[in-house]
This record gives C-alpha cells, structure tokens and sequence, in this order.
C-alpha cells in the first residue's frame, strides 16, 4: 500500500507536476505584460486591457479546445500502441493551428474597433479603446503561434515528456520578459512595444515546438502524412467543452465591462485586468496539475488497469484540494500587496478596489473542485457533460452582472464569479455522478481503491 501511495504520487508529479510548473510560468507569461503596463504605461494602460482580455480568450479557446481534445485522443492511440497515428493526428493539429489561427488574425483585425467601440461611447474614454486597439492589431498577428504552443505543450505530456513543457513555456516567458522590459522601459513604445514582445515571445514559443518535433529525440517516425479529419472531429467533440467555457467567460467579460462602464466606474476596469492576472495563478495552476494528470487517466483507463486509474484520480483530488486552499489564503490574505505589484505607486488603491477583488475570490476553493471534475471528464473523453457544464456561467453570471449593481455599490459586481463558482461545481459533480455510473466507477471506488 505504501509502494502504491508513493509510486503513483511520483507519477502525478511526473505528468502533473511539470505541466503545473508550465502553467505557473504560464501565469507569470501572463503577468508580465500587467506589471510593465501598469507600472510604466499607467492605468489607462491597465483599463485598455480590460477590453483586450475578451478577445485574448477567443484565441486561448481555440487553444484549449486542441490542448484538451488532442492529449484525449493522442493519449488514446499510444495507450493503445499506435504510435504512428499518433504522430499523424498531430501533424494534423498543426495544420489546424496554421489555418485556424490565420483566420483569427484576419478576422479580428477587421472586427476588433467596432467591437470595441461598442464599449465606450464616451469621448474622454476614447483613448483606452486606441490603446486597446493598437495592442490587439499586432497581438492577433501571434495567434498561429500561440495555438501551436499551447498544443506542443499538450503533445509533450502525451509522449511522456511532460517536464519538457516547463522549459517550452519558461522560455517563451523570459524572452517576452526581456523585450517588455526593453520594448517598454528603455524604448518607450508602451502598449506597443507590450504587444511586439508578445508576439516575439509567441513565434520563439512555435520555433521551439517546431524543432522538438522534427529534429530532436522525440521527432516524428519515418511514416507521413496526415491523419484522418475523424480524429479531428473526435478532439473537437471532447474539447468543446472547455472551448465554449473560455468563450463563454470572454463574452461574460465583455458584457462586464460594458456594465462597469454604464455607470462610470472606469477605474474599477483597471482592477479587471488585475482579477484576471492574479486569477490566472489560480486557474493556471490547477489546470496544469488536473490536465497534466488527464492523459495519465486516459492511458491507464484505455488500458483497463482500473484499480492503478483509481489511484491516479484519488491523489490528484487531494493534491487539487492542498494547492486550492493553499491559494486561496493568499489571495484573501495579501489581496492589496499584490495589487500593488501591477499598479504605479503614486496611484491610490482605494477600498472599492479591495471590496471588487475579494468579491471575487471569496468561494474560490470550488474552483479546484470543478477543476478536477471537468478534467476527469475530458480523461475518460466525455463529449457533452463539460458542454453542458460551460453553458453554466451564460445562465448564472449574466443575470448577476446587470442585476447586483442594482442592489449593491457597484465594486460588488465581481460577486457574480463567485457564485458561479460555486454553480460549476454543483453541476459538474450532478454530471459526473451520471458518467461514472455509465463506466462502473463511483466516488466510493474511487477514495477507497487499493
């Protein structure tokens, strides 16, 4: 029992571990951007970004749908020993990545100012909506680049070299630390140069994915070829879900800004951009540790070694659970210090942005307990439950934006995250119940499997 215990935690720490680590990088990738902005462009800067993020979540969306879907169904095939459709399923991931993020480029360059400009019909704010556009007409040149990362990562987990992606997404960071730094402190470009280094970062990010997969040791067989758009299909039903989610939750914040901006409280966009960096350590996190174990389960599963996927799923619970309190204190307990790492120091933090941000937090430990719910569905490739399950926050967190600033000063707004956190979680635990009864597992066997 001992061996066990120990032996499966080392193999959580091998899959989950390392993608954690990349995710947390991830974050700080993330963040980096914030904490120049703010600092040396000011919160104007910070404001623009508020707008920026929706439209940053409609390309993440379609990089999740392909990290998600493409590591089920990768995982699948070398679980099941086929190794050379493995390769050519991700052959064709890439070539959707090229297409799929060409379009997005093309598209959101002609879309991205009358949908901004939907947002601030007030003059005196015209200048965060040019600030916002001048970042996203080069950012959205970086999208073929940023789905090709995100889905190296995945397939990088999937041929059991998982701590690779650390150094995937760690390098992609410090370069995109360095040229902020230089594109924004020593050449004074601003959002400009936020936005070239973001971009430079991306391509490095895609050079590296480029050469693992063709020239190192894990480069491709000599089979070619793509493989048939079937799979293809296959990863778009299992990824939908988490697809639709991140879409859902750019619309949401879409509409959010919107409101804050109806009743003139632009100040509280800056906290915006802060929520969603400092919210990207908590989601992040707790991703990379569920999804890096997901291609595990997915393996040990199709390989019907179920007492050893028990485990797997077992420690990944209490592992989420650890990690998930364990932020949660920090955030509650240093909310102001690290709003202040992404605000300039001659700029107030008054108490409404304080109220905006724990408002937020506030039942963040059913964000783990979705998290890892929603990742054992993708692992046993469940095709609508997650679907269902990211058309939650549309149901819950709309009504709740146009209806608490009704009752409540307007920092409040940001309760409506934390009520739908806890709706997420309710649902996907009613959800899985179902899914697990359809594949003779049940929560009992789980906590109590040998």
């Amino acid at each position: 029992m001992r061996d066990d215990f120990f032996s499966t935690i080392g193999e959580i720490i091998k899959y989950g571990g390392s993608t954690f680590a990349a995710l947390v990088a991830m974050s700080i990738y993330m963040a980096t951007d914030g904490f120049f902005v703010g600092n040396w462009v000011g919160v104007d800067g910070l404001e623009a970004m508020a707008l920026i993020f929706p439209i940053t979540m409609v390309i993440a969306a379609v990089g999740v749908l392909f990290e998600t879907g493409g590591s089920a169904v990768v995982s699948e095939q070398i679980g099941a020993g086929k190794k050379q459709l493995a390769e050519k399923i991700i052959r064709s991931n890439y070539l959707c990545a090229a297409i799929i993020g060409v379009t997005v480029a093309v598209v959101g360059n002609i879309f991205i100012e009358p949908l901004l400009g939907l947002l601030v019909d007030n003059s005196s704010e015209q200048h965060i909506t040019d600030l916002a556009v001048d970042f996203l007409r080069i950012t959205l040149c970086g999208a073929p680049f940023l789905i090709t990362v995100y889905m190296t990562g995945a397939f990088m987990r999937c041929v059991e070299k998982p701590e690779h992606v650390f150094f995937l997404v760690g390098s992609s960071n410090l370069v995109n630390i360095i040229l902020d730094a230089l594109f924004i402190i020593v050449f004074g470009w601003g959002m400009t140069g936020a936005a070239v280094a973001t971009v430079i970062a991306q391509i490095s990010g895609a050079v590296i994915a480029f050469w693992y997969f063709k020239y190192s040791r894990q480069k491709f067989s000599s089979s070619a070829g793509f493989a048939s758009f079937a799979y293809i299909f296959k990863e778009i039903k299992i990824g939908a879900g988490f697809a639709v989610a991140t879409v859902m939750t750019s619309c949401i914040e879409y509409f959010l800004n919107a409101v804050v901006l109806q009743y003139d409280a632009a100040e509280l966009l800056a906290m915006v951009t802060v929520s969603n960096i400092i919210l990207s350590f908590v989601f992040l996190p707790l991703n990379g540790l569920d999804t890096g174990i997901q291609p595990l389960v997915s393996r040990l599963y199709a390989a019907h070694q179920e007492q050893h996927c028990l485990r797997v799923m077992r420690y990944g619970f209490f592992l989420t659970v650890v990690l998930t309190f364990a932020i949660y204190a920090v955030l509650m307990i240093f909310t102001e210090e690290m709003t202040r790492l992404f605000v300039e120091t001659n700029t107030p933090i008054t108490p409404e942005m304080i109220i905006f941000l724990r408002a937020m937090f506030v039942l963040q430990p059913f964000v783990g307990l979705y998290t890892w719910l929603s990742g054992l569905m993708a692992a046993l490739e469940d095709e609508w439950r997650n679907l269902v399950i990211s058309l939650v926050p549309l149901v819950v967190q709309v009504p709740l934006i146009w209806f608490l600033p009704k009752i409540l000063p307007i920092e409040y707004i940001s309760l409506n995250y934390s009520i739908n956190d806890v709706a997420e979680a309710a649902v996907a635990f009613i959800l899985i119940r179902s899914l697990f009864k359809e594949k003779g597992i049940s929560f009992k066997k789980i906590f109590h499997a040998r």
